[in-house]
């Protein structure tokens, strides 16, 4: 899915929850402590806020603009918001700006334009995101393949209305410097000063590297998640730095503002989705920070992670292809589809950190996948391939697939072959692995296996009764040979996820609490 050129930040609904206790100790500098000034920006007679000349910081200005002080107000200055009975136009000015030289100060980079702050109703949210979705890349058979979004609805507005009713922002949209904030009462309006750090945030990365750049577009939702992982991982690092200096007492900080209320039709099986690249993007920032400091965030910002497992790898990602932790090169199967089947010709590439969804932290040890989706004009079916660092991590994803399958009704009809009858998943899979590969082939019935992947189907040497799993290793799939790929050997694995000893489903735990409420996102292409 995709629809412009359009780069936009989105936030949701429990962004003070997300980057909470992912803060590296790099970033907290000892000298980014709060001075013990008042505030004296005045009021008139009508009780009405001062005019904007005299809408200053207490404290000198500097001769010209440095990092830690913006628009008159330094990082460490006291400020009167009152957002109980909303934000007028000098208290948003006030807080923008010392916000905008908080974040300066904590990042050590300078906004180099003043930043535009606009609030609109929820109910304005559908009409200016329509057509402007790009984050959640892929197919409808990729969002059916992870069991989220079933042939019964159609996968991009499913995907639109989940973030319709959790969006409470968003960020540096193309060709200008602005923010858009949800409220739930444009002329009252408040702002979270979490979620106003996080959209300015944004707002910095685009000044400073260029958002739109054609280093941050991707075609895949692993790669979305890879780069996201890098541009929504660090404004959420950032927010929550910011949250600690909150909570400790070292600065002075607005309080109240409220996330827009929840609307609509929201997907909760997309949101760890949606979450992924804030929380363990945020962790991946950290490691950058601890290692090398934010001068390795910026170079990561100038070569852009492409696949989402550099950043599950922490701090070893920035070597990620020398190590052998992203794929060498793509990972293809052969079209052995029958005339009646069509392939759709650029495959999906769903990605580890999609995975973590699923198999938590046993993603760490994908090391490629390809989707291809078919159709035959009134049906739809698909080949998943993944390549994983051995045998037995290849075989804990297999196993945890037809687990999937079994907790939708599935039955398994030969050693290969499973079918589930009703529900909008109603289809068969074929689930086979060759080595450290694992092949999924999906089709509307038993029968039309074979057609979409030749060899995919039940064969004459099997028995009706299935054969036990996770016995001899397999040497290969069906008659038809393996899914080929010229990416990493197995050798080229991590030590803790190559004996498929990870923790299972501990990732997908931690971000259903997470997302209970509601998930944090940013758009762009």
């Amino acid at each position: 899915m995709g629809f412009s050129r359009l780069g936009l930040a989105l936030a949701i609904a429990s962004l003070a929850v997300i980057a909470s206790g992912t803060v590296g100790s790099a970033a907290l500098a000892d000298d980014v402590m709060a001075a013990s000034t008042s505030d004296t920006d005045a009021e008139n007679s009508t009780g009405e806020d001062a005019t904007t000349s005299m809408d200053r910081g207490t404290l000198p200005d500097p001769p010209e603009d440095r990092i830690g002080w913006e628009g008159g107000y330094w990082y460490n200055e006291s400020i009167h918001v009152e957002q109980s009975d909303g934000l007028s136009a000098a208290e948003l000015r006030r807080y923008k700006y010392r916000t905008m030289a908080r974040l300066e100060e904590i990042r050590g980079l300078e906004f180099t334009d003043d930043v535009e702050i606009e609030f609109i109703g929820t109910g304005a949210v559908a009409d200016r995101l329509d057509n402007n979705i790009s984050q959640f890349r892929g197919s409808d058979r990729q969002w059916e393949a992870l069991f989220v979004v079933g042939e019964d609805r159609e996968a991009d507005r499913v995907v639109f209305e989940t973030l319709v009713g959790r969006v409470a922002g968003w960020a540096a949209e193309e060709g200008s410097e602005s923010v858009v904030l949800i409220t739930d009462d444009p002329d009252e309006p408040t702002a979270p000063p979490r979620l106003l750090a996080h959209e300015l945030a944004h707002v910095l990365q685009h000044q400073q590297f260029d958002l739109d750049a054609d280093r941050y577009r991707r075609e895949t939702l692993d790669g979305e998640h890879a780069k996201d992982a890098l541009v929504e991982g660090e404004a959420s690092y950032l927010d929550g730095v910011y949250q600690q200096y909150c909570a400790n007492g070292s600065w002075d900080c607005v309080n109240g503002g409220s996330f827009a209320t929840a609307r609509g039709d929201v997907e909760r099986d997309l949101l760890p989705y949606l979450g992924a690249p804030y929380t363990l993007g945020s962790q991946y920032v950290g490691h950058l920070v601890d290692r090398g400091g934010f001068e390795a965030v910026g170079d990561a910002h100038r070569n852009p992670p492409e696949y989402s497992v550099t950043a599950l790898h922490g701090e070893r990602t920035e070597s990620g292809r020398r190590a052998g932790i992203a794929p060498a090169s793509p990972l293809t199967v052969p079209d052995r589809s029958s005339d009646e089947w069509t392939r759709r010709d650029d495959p999906d590439r769903v990605g580890a950190m999609a995975l973590t969804a699923s198999i938590g932290d046993d993603a760490l040890a994908w090391r490629n996948d390809a989707l291809y989706s078919y159709t035959d004009g009134s049906a739809d079916g698909y080949v998943w391939a993944t390549r994983w660092s051995n045998e037995t991590t290849a075989e804990a994803f297999a196993e945890a697939y037809r687990q999937r399958v079994r907790s939708h009704g599935g039955t398994q009809r030969t050693a290969a072959v499973w079918e589930i009858t009703t529900g909008p998943f109603a289809d068969a899979f074929s689930i086979e692995r060759a080595g450290d590969t694992v092949r999924i082939v999906n089709a509307p019935a038993v029968a039309d296996l074979d057609a979409i992947h030749a060899g995919a189907g039940p064969s004459e040497q099997d028995d009706s009764t299935p054969t036990p799993r996770n016995t001899a290793s397999k040497t290969s799939v069906g008659d038809t040979g393996p899914p080929t790929s010229s990416g990493p050997t197995a050798t080229e694995t991590s030590p803790a996820t190559a004996d498929g000893d990870g923790p299972g489903f501990g990732v997908v735990a931690s971000l259903v609490a997470l997302f209970a409420v509601g998930v944090a996102r940013r758009k762009t292409t």
